[in-house]
C-alpha cells in the first residue's frame, strides 16, 4: 500500500470539468424550481419568462459555484503549503 499526499491543486485542470458538473446540476435544480415543483413566484410567471428565468438561473448558479470552487482551491493550496495536504493509502485491487 503506498500514501501519498495531495499537495497542490491545479486552478486550471478544474476548469476543464467543474463548470460542466455545476451547469448540469444548475438545470437539474433549475427543473424543479420553475417547472416541476415550482414556487409561488415561478408559478405566477409566463412558460417564456419561466424559460429565461431558467436559463439565467443555470448561468448564475454555475458561475458562482466554479467562483466558489475556485477559491477554496486557492485556499486549500495556501493552507496545504504551510501545513501539509491531505494524504491518501493507496493500493492495489485485490482479485478474488
Amino acid at each position: 500500500m503506498a500514501t501519498y499526499e495531495l499537495k497542490k491543486i491545479s486552478v486550471g485542470s478544474l476548469f476543464k470539468i467543474i463548470p460542466i458538473v455545476f451547469a448540469i446540476l444548475g438545470t437539474i435544480i433549475g427543473l424543479f424550481t420553475f417547472f416541476l415543483f415550482p414556487t409561488d413566484v415561478a408559478r405566477d410567471l409566463t412558460i417564456g419568462a419561466r424559460l429565461l428565468a431558467w436559463i439565467i438561473f443555470v448561468l448564475l448558479y454555475t458561475i458562482i459555484m466554479v467562483f466558489g470552487i475556485i477559491i477554496i482551491s486557492w485556499l486549500y493550496n495556501l493552507v496545504a503549503g504551510k501545513m501539509g495536504g491531505v494524504s491518501v493509502d493507496l493500493g492495489s485491487k485485490e482479485h478474488i
